[in-house]
């Protein structure tokens, strides 16, 4: 009675207990699950047993009980090709500017860039808007973000793309005086 009573506060919590749910009975429910999912959204990792820890972890569970049972509500994040993105944070760099003769940096608002695996797609985060999602092993954020094309004129983008000459266009640079902190890079 213990262990189920201890799962059932890990459940309180909307997390998913592996007492309530083992390993290899989650696996069997959610390669069934994939089996419906509609094309273009997939589970987010593999769905063997030694997987689902991943699961355990992502998952949201919330619980209803009935006059005869408890049931079981669980949220699992999908992955698609156009909404799963790699993270990254923006450190800006300073520079020496040939034109100008002095030490310059890109200040940019946004510190945080979220790339689509095909590189078509970009959203740029501040670090509340990143507050807004939900940081595991994945980082599954509102699906209220906008989505920016590879072709905008956005700073941050161009720089990840190496388009130098929008970066000079689109960006605010800084100059900096003669006595600034270096940055040492490993």
């Amino acid at each position: 009675m213990t262990r189920i009573q201890e799962s059932l506060d890990v459940t309180s919590l909307g997390k998913l207990s592996s007492v309530l749910i083992n390993p290899y009975n989650l696996s069997e429910i959610l390669q069934q699950v994939s089996l419906q999912l509609p094309v273009g959204l997939t589970m987010l990792t593999g769905l063997t047993v030694e997987d689902m820890y991943v699961y355990y972890t992502v998952a949201t569970v919330h619980a209803v009980a009935t006059s005869k049972s408890i049931r079981l509500f669980i949220e699992i994040p999908l992955k698609a090709a156009d909404r799963y993105f790699e993270l990254y944070q923006v450190q800006s760099l300073f520079f020496f500017h040939m034109g100008v003769g002095k030490f310059i940096m890109i200040d940019e608002v946004f510190t945080y860039l979220a790339v689509t695996e095909n590189r078509q797609f970009f959203a740029v985060f501040t670090p509340y808007m990143l507050s807004k999602c939900t940081q595991n092993l994945y980082t599954v954020c509102p699906s209220d973000i906008v989505l920016r094309t590879a072709g905008e004129q956005s700073c941050l983008i161009a720089l990840f793309l190496g388009k130098m000459d929008i970066v000079l266009k689109k960006s605010i640079r800084l100059v900096l005086n003669e006595s600034f902190e270096p940055i040492w890079i490993r």
